[in-house]
């Protein structure tokens, strides 16, 4: 691998962490003010950082399968996106809602009474709020992955930044 191709895979993962992250960032800010109302505390900046680090890098490498590549030339950039936000939405889901059964199997050691307290249970809201999130911002991520492109790469940025007059 040449060096200006590691340069720009470490650019391309490190824009995508940094979008991630100031979307997780202000997830956790509205948590913590609708949490505050009831006195409850709640921490999750690491979450956020950690989560953000994983999702930028699993989005990069994603965009250079087929899988996230499959509309992107046949059909209009709404459908690659809509495309890419569920299938990343579905993913998170599917990571999340094992995360959670995963933890409540500890407790009674069957798959099935674990599934059962993790729907029933407070975790199928915490779950759908996760994902709803987490697929806003693949959902603006994306679309921003397209506008860039159909731009030429970079001057999506170098408009926003007010470099490009």
């Amino acid at each position: 691998m040449k060096l200006e191709t590691l340069k720009e895979e470490l650019r391309t993962a490190g824009l995508a962490t940094l979008f991630f992250l100031c979307c997780f960032l202000f997830v956790i800010a509205l948590k913590k003010l609708f949490l505050a109302q009831y006195d409850i505390g709640f921490y999750g900046l690491s979450a956020a950082v950690l989560g953000a680090a994983i999702v930028g890098k699993v989005v990069v490498v994603l965009d250079k399968f087929r899988a996230g590549t499959r509309f992107e030339t046949s059909q209009p950039p709404y459908v690659s996106v809509l495309y890419k936000t569920a299938v990343y939405s579905a993913v998170v889901l599917m990571v999340v809602a094992a995360e959670k059964v995963f933890h409540a199997y500890r407790e009674p050691h069957t798959l099935s009474a674990a599934v059962a307290e993790v729907w029933h249970g407070r975790d199928r809201n915490n779950i759908i709020a996760t994902v709803l999130c987490i697929g806003a911002a693949f959902a603006a991520y994306n679309a921003l992955s397209v506008i860039n492109r159909r731009l030429a790469d970079g001057k999506l940025g170098q408009w926003l930044l007010g470099r490009n007059r």
